[in-house]
């Protein structure tokens, strides 16, 4: 029974929304504040004891506010009790959510949030007229309501913390879109891309939830459960095909992910956890990222070369100094991006740029890619230009593990 109930403390944790019936103490004053939440329905009072025993009355705040936000700031204790009027759902903001939110913000920012909250204590602390407001003036009930909706903030706090639950509860997939050889059609390796299967919603599409995911931070658990996965899915394939040893497969990277401390020290450590080689792992990042933060990401990669583990580029030739950078970190592999793909048969000037990023090929011995073949048509364009490795919904759109052991049977059959 208890175990039960350990279980079930857990999963109420775990929870997207949390919910307080009429009168229950939704946080008490002087008490540590972990979080803060925002009010999505029902109507909560605050009270505050002061040091002679009396209790102010400071109002209600209903949908739309938030409440417990100057405990997660400033780590200071609550300041006024806050008591559920009706029944209450609420979406929480841990500590640790504010900390990887602001950890990305203008220091100068952070610093006047501070200041500006360390300023307003001090003013109660004086005052001690908690609960006055200035006549005409509006509320803050109606002002925080009025800015948590123009910046749609509801809607990026319920979809983080079910983001949360997603990573916990097993609601994520990874789907695999194969590497392929123009020239014999076999599998080089694979691109693992996160899907998200909601309960109730479905699929999410990843260029709704990846954003938020890399806002939040949360993008950084969701990598680690994406290289853990991939490490076992290597694993089950060298038990299936041990004749494939030499397929990779590549997990996508964020600039959130390269500003975690030590975060490629846990990969290597799953990668030894799981016995998995380093060599059949690749970390894809954007060349955005190298022009965002140039000095973190370049020890990082040096350390991926050290380690063995392959780096490949993302949407090659967007960026505004693409080929500056190339002498300057340790890249194994170009992709180059769909668009010149799409656009490299109808102009000239595409297709000029196509050939200048293969020629790298040879000159500086990085592998290249092109990515987001769709036609025929352009399969053939690329095999005249030898430009042998390429991925695209030509050849297959990505797919989940059970469809790759066909795929591969189809593609890459025992020799024998």
């Amino acid at each position: 029974m208890k175990c039960l109930n350990k279980v079930r403390q857990g999963m109420d944790t775990l929870k997207a929304e949390k919910h307080f019936k009429a009168g229950e103490i939704i946080m008490a004053q002087g008490d540590a504040g972990t979080c803060a939440y925002f009010i999505q329905e029902g109507r909560v009072g605050i009270v505050v004891e002061k040091e002679d025993g009396k209790v102010l009355d400071m109002g209600t705040r209903g949908p739309g506010s938030i409440i417990g936000e100057m405990a997660i700031v400033d780590n200071q204790p609550r300041s006024a009790t806050i008591r559920s009027l009706e029944n209450c759902r609420l979406l929480e903001i841990t500590k640790d959510d504010f900390a990887r939110s602001v950890r990305g913000a203008n220091p100068i920012v952070r610093l006047i949030a501070q200041v500006i909250l360390m300023r307003y204590r001090d003013i109660l602390r004086r005052s001690q007229i908690l609960s006055s407001e200035a006549a005409g003036a509006q509320s803050p009930e109606l002002l925080e309501k009025e800015y948590a909706e123009q910046i749609n903030v509801v809607q990026a706090i319920k979809m983080a913390n079910e983001f949360k639950v997603a990573i916990a509860t097993g609601q994520l997939r990874l789907h695999y879109q194969p590497i392929i050889s123009i020239a014999t059609g076999r599998i080089l390796g694979f691109e693992a891309l996160m899907r998200w299967q909601h309960p109730e919603r479905g699929l999410i599409p990843p260029d709704l939830f990846i954003p938020m995911a890399e806002d939040s931070g949360l993008i950084i658990e969701a990598s680690r459960w994406a290289v853990r996965e991939v490490c076992h899915l290597i694993k089950r394939l060298d038990g299936q095909r041990p004749d494939l040893g030499n397929v990779y497969f590549s997990v996508n990277m964020s600039a959130t992910d390269f500003d975690e401390q030590g975060f490629l020290e846990t990969f290597h450590g799953i990668l030894d956890a799981t016995s998995t080689c380093a060599s059949r792992l690749n970390l894809e990042i954007t060349e955005r990222l190298l022009l965002k933060q140039p000095k973190n990401v370049k020890e990082t990669l040096d350390r991926c070369r050290e380690l063995g583990i392959g780096v490949v580029i993302d949407d090659f030739g967007i960026g505004y100094s693409s080929l500056s950078y190339l002498h300057q970190y340790p890249i194994d592999t170009l992709k180059i991006d769909k668009s010149f793909i799409h656009k490299m048969r109808q102009d000239a000037k595409v297709l000029g740029l196509v050939k200048s990023i293969l020629s790298l090929r040879d000159n500086l011995a990085i592998r290249v890619i092109a990515e987001g073949v769709e036609e025929a048509e352009e399969a053939e364009l690329l095999a005249s230009l030898n430009c042998d490795v390429a991925q695209g919904y030509y050849f297959s759109r990505p797919v989940a593990e059970e469809h790759l052991y066909p795929l591969l049977e189809q593609r890459n059959p025992l020799q024998g």
